[in-house]
């Protein structure tokens, strides 16, 4: 069922968990994800990259998407991720969309503010919630590459968080996306202070790599929404890769397909139970 993209993170706050925002490349990780959510009874947000809504056609990816969301039992988000186009997210608040993700923090400070409050602006009027970010999260995000790390600000936060009225800030707390190549040092401290100086959701991107301890800090210290990409990409190449290398000789796309929905099922049941959002739908 359609959820409120506010209102699922504001449950998440209000109850101590986190939902996770996965983030899917096709039907198949799309239908598997939201079939994962049904079994562990929780609510989801399904995240499109901008290449991948490019990919598979905006008009159907959001068709695809409805038709979908509106058939499952459980409260479902669809959120744009990581988006620098105003333009582009203007394009999926027409088409659809509960959320959208804009990323200008790679501008100096003030424009990031003026870009965000732009789509906000325009969000707002068609019912739609923004994301924002502060600082500057490093690693490859689709299109996205930062080879740099700027981490966020306390005052910054709370000053980007007022001025543009966002529904969800990601701060850069040292996490990263993409494969981890080191432990990485979080700051725990900065999720703990905003969380307790604002309502704001906290978001917390670069999920993948990440130690079952340090989730569970993260998720207490108030994180409320976790984003999930890569390591959807890995169970998907790799459980295909293993089918294949399991069944060699044989061709059966409709097996491959049921083998890697299983795959794929499995992560996102581990990530439900995991965050504490399992039965809360």
């Amino acid at each position: 069922m359609k959820a409120n993209f506010s209102k699922m993170l504001r449950e998440a706050q209000n109850k101590k968990y986190a939902v996770a925002a996965i983030n899917v490349l096709n039907h198949l990780t799309f239908s598997a994800v939201v079939e994962a959510a049904v079994r562990k009874r929780s609510p989801l947000i399904i995240q499109t990259s901008v290449a991948t809504v490019k990919a598979l056609k905006l008009e159907s990816l959001s068709a695809l998407a409805r038709s979908i969301i509106d058939a499952a039992p459980v409260p479902i988000a669809l959120h744009l991720d990581h988006c620098q186009s105003v333009e582009f997210c203007n394009k999926c608040c027409d088409f659809g969309w509960d959320s959208v993700m804009f990323d200008s923090s790679h501008l100096p400070f003030e424009e990031n503010i003026r870009q965000t409050r732009e789509v906000h602006r325009y969000a707002i009027s068609k019912g739609v919630d923004v994301e924002g970010e502060v600082g500057i999260i490093a690693g490859v995000e689709d299109d996205i590459s930062h080879d740099i790390e700027s981490l966020a600000g306390f005052d910054e936060t709370m000053r980007y968080i007022n001025e543009t009225e966002v529904s969800a800030i990601a701060p850069a707390v040292g996490t990263a996306h993409g494969v981890y190549k080191g432990i990485p040092v979080i700051n725990f401290d900065l999720v703990q202070r905003l969380s307790e100086a604002t309502r704001c959701p906290i978001v917390i991107h670069g999920g993948t790599g990440l130690s079952d301890d340090t989730f569970k800090r993260l998720i207490t210290c108030g994180a409320s929404k976790i984003n999930i990409s890569t390591a959807l990409k890995l169970v998907y190449t790799q459980s295909m890769k293993q089918y294949l290398n399991e069944t060699e000789g044989t061709i059966n796309p409709l097996k491959l397909d049921a083998f890697v929905t299983e795959k794929v099922i499995e992560l996102a049941e581990s990530l439900f139970t995991l965050f504490g959002s399992e039965g809360q739908a």
